[in-house]
């Protein structure tokens, strides 16, 4: 007998000094044991529970569930739960129960041993978590970007409502698609599954495969209905639980082309306005003066006149300024590309370029490229004339070469100059021009991508690449 006090005195012992609360009721709820952690968690002494009704610290769940639990346990199951409970000072708590009754020899319950947890602190950093997803939620659907998330391999996780109008697709149809759906540019690269030390997400250039993570990029997006649009693209990745989760933002930039393309279509009708009235106005104007002046040099020199020679250095200077302009306007008016051809357009540009700037300029590949349409060839004959300017005002050139090739489905223009380099002529500028910009947004018209370097041999190399088929 003294042997089992013992017994009995050690656990209570054991149980007094557990980190959790312990709690033994009779088969009715009442209260038989109160261990010291539950005086700390509820604030009543082990005095003022024994013998209390266990639903007096449990008053927030229902008479009907509260009888089930004990039904159960009654039966020998097990009950676990989390409810709320109540303290002494009437503060309302959160409680992690699990409860189990007790046997004798016979498989009987004789009462009812619980132990609680105060589970208050993990609630409220749940209830915080929440309402942090919650917010996050919200600013995530409300945004103006699309927004989406994929895995490691380009498999969609998340898609925002944004996404969603922007790509015509509900986020239901397009979780777990490849991101290749919505982005088939060939210049974004998804590596195959088992290329673990690959990028999800590249980047193609003349000079170097680029990651795309941590860049704003533009590419081409496709919409549900199978419609091809400009978009701009940037990505971050996190490490989450040992995965890599990246997070494109997307923006629907065809509104952006649109404008672009009518300031450009604006400014190649001044152009060409400005063309016709150099070639029809001050041409005729110089030529008139030129056979006049010419006439009266010969008059002079028939007559014996002093003077002659001297006017008709006048007449002949003249006549070289008519050829400039007539050389200005045509490079100004309206060419139609698709019959005279990209190449003879640019044959004839690198013959101003060396007559008007006294510079080496030459079409280096002979190739024949069929257009598809007048505006691939104003566009890029555009960017062929602002590359050879910079090259002659800005980097001081001396030889200039002009490539155009198909490569790989590309259309490739190139230009290139021995000047001083890009770097350096551009840190001579006070400030950066609008010829590069809208170099990019003529590119961006075609869907292609401006790129603009320096070679090994310090050349300055300017590199339009578009998609084409030839």
């Amino acid at each position: 007998m003294q042997e089992l006090l013992n017994h009995i005195a050690s656990a209570r012992q054991i149980l007094e000094h557990m980190d959790h609360g312990v709690i033994t009721t009779d088969l009715n709820g009442i209260v038989a044991y109160w261990n010291h952690t539950c005086e700390e968690i509820f604030g009543y002494s082990r005095e003022e529970m024994i013998n209390e009704p266990l639903s007096k610290i449990y008053p927030f769940v229902a008479e009907q569930q509260y009888h089930e639990h004990f039904k159960k346990l009654l039966s020998g199951e097990e009950v676990q739960g989390q409810w709320k409970s109540i303290t002494k000072e009437n503060e309302i708590i959160w409680i992690d129960v699990n409860a189990k009754p007790l046997m004798d020899d016979q498989g009987k319950p004789q009462a009812i041993i619980a132990s609680v947890h105060d589970i208050g602190e993990l609630k409220r950093i749940e209830k915080e978590l929440e309402e942090n997803k919650a917010r996050a939620q919200a600013i995530l659907e409300t945004t103006l970007d699309g927004i989406f998330t994929t895995d490691n391999e380009g498999y969609i996780l998340n898609f925002n409502h944004s996404a969603a109008r922007i790509f015509g697709y509900h986020e239901e149809e397009i979780t777990g698609k490849n991101i290749k759906v919505l982005i088939p540019d060939p210049n974004f690269v998804t590596p195959r599954a088992d290329n673990k030390d690959g990028y999800l997400m590249k980047w193609h250039d003349e000079t170097v495969e680029k990651n795309i993570i941590g860049y704003r990029r533009e590419l081409m997006g496709r919409r549900k209905d199978g419609s091809v649009f400009p978009l701009e693209l940037s990505v971050s990745e996190v490490d989450w639980e040992g995965s890599r989760i990246l997070t494109g933002v997307v923006n629907d930039i065809s509104e952006r082309r649109r404008l672009e393309q009518e300031i450009l279509r604006i400014s190649e009708e001044e152009r060409r306005n400005l063309g016709q009235d150099l070639h029809d106005g001050l041409g005729q104007m110089l030529t008139g003066i030129h056979l006049i002046s010419k006439n009266l040099a010969r008059k002079l020199e028939s007559n014996g006149i002093p003077g002659s020679d001297e006017l008709q250095e006048i007449s002949d200077l003249i006549k070289e300024a008519d050829e400039y302009a007539k050389a200005l306007a045509h490079g100004l008016v309206h060419i139609d590309f698709k019959e005279e051809g990209l190449n003879t357009a640019l044959e004839q540009l690198a013959q101003q370029v060396e007559k008007l700037f006294d510079v080496s300029c030459v079409v280096s590949n002979k190739e024949k490229i069929n257009l598809h349409n007048n505006m691939q060839g104003m566009n890029l004959y555009r960017i062929a004339q602002e590359s050879i300017s910079n090259a002659v005002k800005h980097g001081r050139a001396s030889n200039i070469r002009i490539d155009l090739k198909t490569e790989n489905g590309s259309l490739k223009l190139s230009v290139k100059d021995d000047g001083i380099g890009f770097t350096e002529s551009r840190n001579k500028k006070k400030k950066t021009g609008m010829g590069i910009n809208i170099m990019r947004y003529r590119a961006n018209m075609l869907s292609g991508r401006i790129e603009i370097f320096e070679t090994e041999n310090q050349e300055t190399k300017v590199v339009c690449t578009i998609p084409f088929n030839n």
